[in-house]
C-alpha cells in the first residue's frame, strides 16, 4: 500500500505515485488531513476548484485486524470551514488498500456528472448524466447490476448534487446496504467535482502485504479476544448504539425539544431494548450486523417493516436522537424513514435532525411530527427553500429563522449528548477542530472511571484531550470507535501497537499512539487557524452556559482557560 493514486477530473485523467516520504508512515484522517494541509490553501472555497477531497483506508485496513476497514474521507469543509474528516464504514477501505493505494486523492472538477471506476486493469472515467438526481439506494443497486456484487460504490445523491452543505459521502457495506460518511459538508465537495459516484473493484488482487504475517495471527487473536472480553460490546452486540438512548436520558443528556431539556418523556418508546422487540416481531430484521468484513461487534441492524421490507440499516443513536427526541419524535419507525430519506439524498442525520428541530421550535412544524418532516426532506427533490434551508444544516437554518438557541459549534450540529451533563464531551465539542463530533474525542461516565464527575466544572480539559488524542490515532489506524474504545478500555493499547509494528514491518515506539494522534491534531488545528479559527471559535454557543438543564439544573460552566488549554501545541 504504498501508491497514491490521484484523479484529475477536469482531465479525465488518472496518474499512480510513489507514496511522498511525508505520507508514508500514515493512513485514515492521519493522511486525509496531512494532504489537505499540505496541498489544499487554507482560505480557498471548499466548493471551489483548488480543495481536494481525499479517500483513504487506515494503517491497517484491508488486514485481518479486526473492525480495520473504515474509510476517512477528508477535504476542507463547507460546513465549517475548516478541515475536515468523516469516516464510514462498508467495504471501499479495505478494496482501495487491497488494490495497493495509501489514498486516492479527487482533484479538479469533470465537465459533467462523471463515475469513476477503479479496478486492477486501471481507472475508468464514465460519463454519469442519465443518473442524475438518482438517489443513492439507487445508485447502489443499478452499479451492483452492472458490474457485480464484488465492487463497493462511494456515491452522493441529490444533495451532493445539489452542493447543499449538509450533504454526506455514502458508502455501501459488502451486502449493499448503506454507510454515511455524514459530517461536515464532503458530499456537497464530490459533487463540486462533479463526481456522482466512485467504484472499487478489487476481484484479482494481490492483497496487501504484510511484513510478519505470523506476528500479525497471533496479535489479532489476543486482539480480538480483548475486544469481545468488554461488557460494553455484549451490549452493542444486542442493542447497537440504540442501547445507549436510556443511558444518556438517565444522566439528563439526551437531546430534547432542541436542546431545552436532557430527559425525553416517549425515551423508552425510542431505546434500544425497544428497538430490539420489534425487530424480533418483525420478518427479516435483525438486531446485529455487520457493515464491513472482519468486523466482530456487529452494533449495527437492519430494521424493516411490518411487511420485512427494509427500512434502513442501521438506525443508530445519534440519529434517534437528533431526528428523535430532540424533535419530540417517539415513533422508531417514523425515524427510520426519515433516516432513509437522508441516506438516500445523502443527508447528515445529525445537521438535518438539529435543523428540522430548529423549524419546530419555530413553528413551522408541530413538536413530534415526524410525517411532517420526512414529507418537508422529501421536497428537496423540488429544491423547496425550507428543504434547501434543512439542507443546509444547522447553522443556516437557526440563522435564517433567527434562533437564538443554535445548537453549533464552526458550523456543524452538535452530536446527541447535552454538553451540560456530559462536560468532558463538551469540550470536545468546542475544541476539535472537526467541529462538535462526537467521534472526534467522546467523553462518558466509565465504570473503570469511578472518581470521574461528568458535570464537574474543572478538570474535563484533561481527559477531552486525552480522548481527541486517541480517537485521532484509531481514525489513522482506521478502526472504528467501537474496538478503538473496546481496545482502551481493557488496556490493551500494546496489541494494536504489535499489530502495526506486524503490518509495517516498522519500528514503532512504546508513545506511538499518543504521538500520531498529537501530529494529526497539530496538523488540523494549524490549518484552522490559517484559514482564520480564533480561540473564540472553540466555544459553545452562549445559551448551554446561560441557560440550566432540567432536571439537572447544570450550566457548561467549563472555564476557557481549561478550555483553550486544549489545544496549545
Amino acid at each position: 500500500m504504498e501508491k497514491i493514486l490521484r484523479l484529475d477530473m477536469a482531465r479525465e485523467r488518472a496518474s499512480v505515485e510513489e507514496t511522498p516520504a511525508a505520507y508514508r508512515s500514515l493512513g485514515g484522517r492521519g493522511l486525509t488531513s496531512r494532504v489537505v494541509s499540505n496541498e489544499v490553501p487554507a482560505t480557498t472555497d471548499p466548493l471551489g476548484p483548488l480543495n481536494k477531497l481525499v479517500f483513504a483506508p487506515g494503517i491497517l485496513g484491508g488486514t485481518s485486524v479486526p473492525n480495520s476497514g473504515r474509510l476517512s474521507v477528508g477535504a476542507k469543509s463547507p460546513l465549517t470551514g475548516g478541515i475536515k474528516e468523516a469516516n464510514a464504514g462498508g467495504a471501499a477501505a479495505q478494496k482501495i488498500a487491497r488494490l495497493g493505494f495509501r489514498a486516492i486523492v479527487i482533484e479538479g472538477a469533470a465537465k459533467g456528472l462523471t463515475i469513476v471506476k477503479i479496478d486492477r486493469n486501471g481507472v475508468h472515467f464514465v460519463p454519469a448524466s442519465a443518473e442524475s438526481g438518482a438517489g443513492n439506494y439507487e445508485m447502489a443497486e443499478n452499479m451492483r447490476r452492472r458490474h457485480g456484487d464484488k465492487i463497493s460504490v462511494i456515491s452522493i445523491g441529490p444533495a451532493g448534487e445539489r452542493k447543499l452543505k449538509a450533504a454526506s459521502v455514502m458508502v455501501t457495506s459488502p451486502d449493499f446496504h448503506l454507510r454515511a460518511a455524514a459530517r461536515g459538508g464532503l458530499g456537497a465537495v464530490m459533487g463540486s467535482k462533479n463526481l456522482k459516484a466512485v467504484l472499487i473493484d478489487d476481484t484479482g488482487s494481490g492483497g496487501v502485504e504484510v511484513a510478519d504475517e505470523a506476528g500479525l495471527k497471533e496479535t489479532v487473536g489476543h486482539l480480538s479476544k480483548a475486544i469481545l472480553s468488554n461488557p460494553v460490546v455484549g451490549l452493542f452486540r444486542e442493542l447497537g448504539t440504540p442501547g445507549l438512548v436510556m443511558m444518556v436520558n438517565s444522566l439528563c443528556s439526551l437531546p430534547t425539544r432542541n436542546y431545552s431539556t436532557g430527559q425525553f418523556q416517549g425515551a423508552e418508546k425510542i431505546c434500544g431494548e425497544y428497538m430490539a422487540e420489534i425487530i424480533k416481531k418483525r420478518p427479516n430484521g435483525r438486531s446485529a450486523h455487520r457493515c464491513m468484513d472482519g468486523c466482530i461487534i456487529s452494533c449495527s441492524n437492519v430494521y424493516t417493516d411490518e411487511k420485512g421490507e427494509t427500512i434502513v440499516s442501521g438506525l443508530e443513536y445519534e440519529t434517534i436522537g437528533l431526528t428523535g427526541s430532540n424533535c419530540m419524535i417517539e415513533d422508531l419507525d417514523a425515524i427510520a424513514r426519515i433516516n432513509r430519506i437522508c441516506n438516500d439524498f445523502g443527508l447528515d442525520t445529525m445537521d438535518v435532525g438539529g435543523a428540522i428541530g430548529l423549524a419546530m421550535e419555530a413553528g413551522m412544524l408541530a413538536w413530534g411530527d415526524g410525517a411532517g418532516a420526512a414529507s418537508l426532506l422529501m421536497e428537496i427533490k423540488e429544491g423547496t427553500d425550507l428543504s434547501t434551508l434543512i439542507g443546509n444544516g444547522c447553522r443556516a437554518t437557526g440563522e435564517r429563522l433567527g434562533a437564538r438557541r443554535v445548537p453549533h459549534v464552526k458550523g456543524q450540529c452538535l452530536s446527541a449528548y447535552d454538553p451540560r451533563g456530559l462536560k468532558g464531551l463538551g469540550v470536545t465539542f468546542a475544541t476539535s477542530p472537526m467541529g462538535a463530533d462526537h467521534t472526534a474525542g467522546i467523553v462518558l461516565p466509565n465504570p473503570g472511571q469511578p472518581d470521574y464527575s461528568p458535570v464537574a466544572p474543572t478538570g474535563q480539559a484533561d481527559v477531552s484531550r486525552f480522548m481527541q488524542t486517541y480517537m485521532a490515532a484509531v481514525d489513522t489506524l482506521g478502526l472504528c470507535m467501537m474496538a478503538g474504545l473496546a481496545t482502551l478500555e481493557t488496556g490493551s493499547l500494546p496489541l494494536l501497537v504489535d499489530a502495526v509494528r506486524a503490518v509495517t514491518g516498522k519500528p514503532v515506539g512504546e508513545n506511538y499512539l499518543n504521538d500520531m494522534g498529537s501530529a494529526v491534531l497539530k496538523t488540523e488545528t494549524e490549518f484552522n487557524r490559517a484559514a482564520g479559527f480564533t480561540e473564540k471559535d472553540d466555544r459553545l454557543p452562549a445559551f448551554f452556559s446561560e441557560e440550566p438543564l432540567l432536571p439537572g439544573g447544570h450550566t457548561f460552566d467549563v472555564p476557557e482557560a481549561e478550555i483553550d488549554s486544549v489545544n496549545r501545541f
